[in-house]
C-alpha cells in the first residue's frame, strides 16, 4: 500500500514537471519571437494537469458548501427559537401548535383563522403566525437550505407538540433512549428542554405538514458532525446538532430508530410522554398530569 502511494505521488510529480517544461518551452518560443501552436502531446499534458487539480479541489468545495448550509440551517433554527422566546417574554408562554392550544395561537399559522378562512390569500401560513412580527416577516427561516422544504413546501422544522404553551423559565428534564430497540436501554438527557426539531421528511413531515413533532415522527440525519444529525432548538435559546439513534437504513422505519414516541419528560419519579396531545392541553407542560393523553378527537398521536 505504501509503495502504491509513493508511485501515485511520483506520477503526480511527473505530470507537474511535464507541465512546467511545456510552459517554459512556450515562453522561450515567444522570447525568440517565434510563434508556435501547442502540440497534441502538450495539450494533453495541460488537460491532464487541469483534470488533476479539479479532482483535488471538488471534494473540498463540496464539503465547504455543505458546511455553509449546515451553518445557515443552525442559524434558521436559532432565529425560530429566539422568536419563540421573545414571544414568551411578552406573553409569558410559548405559542401553540396545530393540535394544541387556541386556534389562533398556532406557531406555524396552519390552524389560525386568517389562514384557514382563505389559504390562497397567503404565500405561506407563517404570515398568519403569532411569530410573524418576531421573525421579521421571513418565512424562509422555516427552511433548511439542504432540504429546501421539499417534504411539504412549508416547514423543515417542527415543534414538539406538548411544548405548546410552555413557560420560558421551565427546566424540566427530557430523556431519550440511546438504544430504542432495547426495553432496557440507558437514557440520556437533552442539555435543556427541546422545543424545535429538524424533522425527517419521510417520517413523517411529508404526511403531516402541520409544523408539529408528534406521533412516530423522527429526526432527519442530514448534517455533518461526529455523526450525521439534525438541529434541535432548546428552550434556553441554544441549538444543538443532534445525532438521533437510528438503524442502518434511512428509507425504512427500524426498531433502532428514535422517534417522538420515545421521548420522556421526567419530574422526579413521574415520567410523561410528549408525542400526543389535544387542544385542551395548552400549557400542559407547565404542570404535567396524567389522564389527558388523546383526550380530544382528532388530536395527533
Amino acid at each position: 500500500m505504501a509503495r502504491c502511494g509513493r508511485q501515485s505521488w511520483a506520477s503526480g510529480d511527473a505530470v507537474r514537471g511535464a507541465a512546467r517544461e511545456v510552459a517554459r518551452g512556450w515562453v522561450r518560443g515567444w522570447a525568440r519571437g517565434v510563434e508556435r501552436a501547442f502540440t497534441l502531446v502538450e495539450l494533453l499534458v495541460v488537460v491532464a494537469v487541469i483534470a488533476l487539480l479539479v479532482s483535488l479541489l471538488l471534494p473540498s468545495l463540496s464539503g465547504a458548501r455543505e458546511t455553509a448550509r449546515t451553518v445557515i440551517c443552525q442559524s434558521n433554527t436559532k432565529q425560530v427559537m429566539l422568536a419563540m422566546i421573545n414571544y414568551g417574554s411578552v406573553y409569558k408562554v410559548l405559542p401553540g401548535t396545530y393540535w394544541q392550544g387556541a386556534q389562533n395561537l398556532d406557531w406555524s399559522g396552519k390552524q389560525n383563522t386568517r389562514y384557514t378562512s382563505n389559504p390562497n390569500a397567503w404565500r405561506h401560513p407563517m404570515e398568519t403566525s403569532v411569530l410573524w412580527e418576531y421573525v421579521s416577516g421571513l418565512d424562509r427561516i422555516t427552511e433548511c437550505p439542504s432540504a429546501k422544504r421539499s417534504a411539504n413546501g412549508l416547514y423543515d422544522y417542527t415543534m414538539i407538540i406538548r411544548m405548546a404553551g410552555a413557560r420560558v423559565d421551565l427546566a424540566h428534564t427530557v430523556n431519550y433512549p440511546t438504544n430504542p430497540a432495547s426495553a432496557a436501554s440507558p437514557v440520556k438527557a437533552f442539555p435543556a428542554m427541546p422545543i424545535m426539531v429538524e424533522e425527517h421528511a419521510k417520517f413523517y413531515n411529508i404526511s403531516f405538514p402541520d409544523g408539529s413533532f408528534a406521533g412516530q415522527d423522527q429526526w432527519v440525519a442530514r448534517h455533518n458532525g461526529p455523526n450525521r444529525g439534525a438541529h434541535v432548538g432548546l428552550l434556553d435559546g441554544s441549538v444543538m446538532l443532534f445525532a438521533a439513534p437510528r438503524g442502518p437504513r434511512d428509507d425504512i422505519e427500524e426498531p433502532a430508530d428514535l422517534n417522538a414516541a420515545a421521548l420522556r419528560l421526567r419530574l422526579g419519579a413521574r415520567v410523561f410522554t410528549l408525542n400526543n396531545s389535544s387542544a385542551a392541553e395548552f400549557g400542559w407542560v407547565n404542570r404535567p398530569r396524567r389522564g389527558a393523553e388523546g383526550a380530544q378527537a382528532g388530536a395527533r398521536s
